[in-house]
């Protein structure tokens, strides 16, 4: 007969089978997330679907940071074309950047006409002009700069549907824990700032495609 254990013994014991049983909770959940998979529309895309490399970028047009992003950005889909799909998504950091979600919405009424990417390019390129406090009309003269349909444009500013695009961009970036911008993932790794892209994130994309 084996003696009897001690109070100290029985509460290790019991401490040990809690503690299974939290990993073995936390490893199911794990186990039943599904993979990072981003979706947007398609005029926020460039490259294959079926791309091996997928790098999502949360941004804010109002974010210098952001704009030194975008050479970056072109740089990898040159240097790595059909194996690298880039997916935008929108990230303004409204407590900062007064105008950054309307930007938003102006690059996203942009996209509805198929120019997502021109005006992309001229809010970055013009941030400085635009990213006042009275900067909101200057969104309009870009959309006549680049030649579409204007009434349509600003009834689309007015859309509650895009505001709700933009924020349901928002919310999947705090779901995964974006807190500042820009922020990448690389087939869902995340890369917090353009230095980590360039630096860290090309050593994981290579590693990627080398593993194919």
């Amino acid at each position: 007969m084996l003696p009897p254990r001690s109070p100290f013994a029985r509460s290790l014991a019991a401490a040990a089978l809690v503690l299974l049983a939290s990993v073995a909770s936390v490893l199911a959940v794990r186990g039943a997330r599904q993979p990072y998979a981003p979706a947007a529309p398609a005029y926020r895309q460039k490259g294959p679907n079926g791309a091996a490399v997928t790098v999502v970028e949360f941004s804010d047009f109002q974010c210098p940071a952001c704009r030194f992003g975008v050479a970056s950005m072109k740089d990898l889909l040159a240097l790595y074309g059909k194996d690298l799909r880039f997916v935008f998504k929108h990230y303004p950091l409204t407590r900062a950047h007064s105008l950054a979600k309307t930007a938003a919405m102006a690059a996203e009424c942009a996209g509805r006409q198929g120019r997502f990417w021109e005006f992309h390019d001229l809010l970055y390129d013009k941030q400085a002009q635009w990213a006042k406090a009275e900067g909101g009309a200057r969104l309009q003269d870009y959309a006549r700069d680049l030649g579409l349909d204007r009434a349509a444009f600003a009834d689309c500013l007015k859309d509650p549907a895009v505001s709700a695009l933009v924020e349901r961009d928002m919310k999947e970036g705090d779901e995964h824990w974006v807190v500042s911008t820009p922020t990448f993932f690389i087939n869902g790794r995340r890369f917090s700032g353009v230095r980590q892209l360039r630096d860290r994130g090309v050593i994981w994309i290579d590693k990627l495609l080398k593993k194919r």
